[in-house]
């Protein structure tokens, strides 16, 4: 899977989650479709960072917290 491949499919951290586990787990790659050879990941304070053993550039996935808009504001009923 090339670098532009792996940034498509990374579109939310349980995909992302999905990605770290079919790392480590070939027979997991193969039933999702995956082709992962070369990739290795490391978990940091804000996310994971991948890298390919080819490839030049690193990928990183940030967890990134929004308030949550769906209350009510003070003083509303």
């Amino acid at each position: 899977m090339s670098p532009d491949e792996l940034k498509a499919l990374l579109t939310s951290m349980a995909v992302t989650a999905q990605v770290v586990e079919a790392i480590d787990d070939p027979t997991l790659q193969c039933l999702r479709g995956w082709d992962l050879k070369g990739w290795s990941y490391v978990p940091v304070p804000w996310g994971v960072r991948f890298t390919h053993s080819v490839f030049a550039e690193e990928i990183e996935v940030k967890v990134e917290i929004l308030p949550d808009r769906r209350g009510h504001a003070e003083g509303e009923a």
